[in-house]
């Protein structure tokens, strides 16, 4: 269960990848005690029974295992233990108008072997102002107006940062981890982030969440938020709750 449920959960937000890491040394941890616990109860009937006479106080053991047990149970079944880390709501907020954290998108190296000989051009042109390019990027993107529309193309990208198309299409060829697709999606999901933190779905449903930040339909919005952000939107939601209505 551990290890379906939790400990493989996926995040491309760095602060739910450490998140999840110290949700697997806690559970792991508890367990071991757990299991260390109930040995030593184990150890203590045995011992009774092989000698014929009562281990002063072992013999109770058995309820510090309970005790135990009901510890693990309880951070298994609680999401505000198991995911309500302030440090986490802290994180992304600090991040959130940060270039930054879209940091692990990018490729900013410039020694990038090309075949192609338009391509080779482009690097010529580019190469320079991949900076520049990659913080204009950015910076349109997480005013999220522009990625709430759902036929939203490169094109029109390169329209609004008023740079050729083609300039763009190399930048996400060879200076991005992911493709423009993937790049509208991870956009979409932050805007969704923040759209939750600013208490949206108070009075709004998450199928109007999901239209509103650019999805057609809520399938691929809640399999998308799941991938990038490690849970679900309803569980990201309950988790910091309390501090949206702070």
């Amino acid at each position: 269960m551990l290890r379906t449920t939790i400990w493989i959960r996926k995040g491309d937000i760095k602060v739910i990848q450490q998140q999840n890491k110290l949700i697997n040394n806690w559970t792991l941890f508890l367990f071991i005690g757990l299991i260390l616990t109930i040995f030593r109860l184990f150890i203590s009937i045995s011992t009774e029974i092989y000698f014929g006479e009562s281990i002063k106080g072992h013999s109770y053991q058995w309820i510090s295992a309970l005790i135990w047990l009901t510890i693990l149970f309880k951070i298994l079944r609680s999401p505000e233990i198991l995911y309500g880390y302030n440090v986490l709501h802290q994180k992304i907020n600090e991040n959130k108008n940060n270039t930054l954290v879209l940091n692990d998108i990018w490729k900013k190296s410039t020694n990038i072997e090309l075949n192609n000989e338009q391509h080779l051009v482009l690097k010529e042109k580019i190469d320079s102002n991949i900076i520049d390019y990659i913080k204009e990027i950015e910076s349109i993107s997480l005013k999220y107006e522009l990625f709430r529309n759902s036929k939203l193309t490169i094109s029109d990208l390169a329209n609004s940062l008023k740079i050729p198309k083609s300039h763009l299409s190399y930048l996400f060829k060879y200076h991005s981890t992911i493709s423009f697709s993937e790049y509208k999606k991870v956009i979409r999901i932050h805007d969704a982030i923040n759209q939750i933190e600013q208490n949206y779905l108070k009075n709004n449903t998450l199928d109007s969440l999901s239209k509103k930040v650019g999805f057609t339909s809520y399938n691929p919005f809640f399999t998308s938020f799941k991938e990038i952000a490690g849970v679900s939107p309803l569980e990201y939601f309950k988790m910091n709750k309390v501090d949206f209505e702070q």
